[in-house]
């Protein structure tokens, strides 16, 4: 019996080891204190929270001043040093870009055709859009697998206050459709096969 247990409590250990998040080389671009902050922020929460699954590059460029972006290398501002909450939902989001590759490429007319069907009219100028049409439209996608991600990180409550926010800050008509339809979105992506 107590050899059993014994075993059984290693299968969970390896098991706890084997879902953590993996090593992030993450680097500051000018060595700034705020990025410090930042890069030290971003390991925080990776030995707080588990990342793995939401964890698709491991290369990691902080950035004081920049527009966070995923290409070429995922690249994280200090905006949210602050804030842990929204920074965990910046690197989420940025992360949730690599989920598209190679399999949903942003070129892809089939899903971008249908992600336009399902929300017709989105504006396309910043801060209502992503600046042109395919970005405005395939952001409905990761902005869902952000929103996806952070209700499993830190729970449905905190992850909606981070998409309310968001909703009145940038990217506001994205957020406010996925707000709004995310079971039909969620049913789209699910066709597509596009999760975490």
């Amino acid at each position: 019996m107590r050899s059993n247990l014994v075993f059984a409590t290693l299968l969970v250990s390896v098991g706890a080891m084997s879902a953590s998040t993996p090593k992030l080389n993450i680097k500051s671009r000018h060595g700034t204190s705020r990025e410090e902050r930042t890069k030290q922020q971003v390991e925080r929460l990776a030995a707080q929270y588990d990342l793995k699954k939401f964890t698709k590059t491991r290369d990691i460029i902080i950035e004081q001043g920049a527009i966070a972006h995923a290409y070429p290398t995922l690249t994280m501002n200090c905006r949210f040093v602050d804030d842990d909450d929204l920074a965990l939902s910046q690197y989420v989001h940025e992360q949730g870009h690599w989920v598209l590759q190679p399999n949903h490429p942003p070129n892809n007319p089939g899903l971008s055709d249908e992600l336009q069907r399902l929300v017709p009219g989105l504006p396309i100028a910043y801060p209502a859009g992503a600046g042109d049409v395919r970005s405005t439209y395939y952001h409905l996608a990761v902005i869902l697998l952000e929103w996806q991600g952070l209700e499993e990180l830190i729970g449905p409550e905190r992850a909606r206050k981070v998409m309310e926010w968001k909703r009145s800050d940038h990217y506001t008509a994205i957020y406010d459709a996925v707000l709004k339809q995310r079971a039909e979105l969620e049913k789209m992506l699910k066709r597509w096969g596009i999760h975490w």
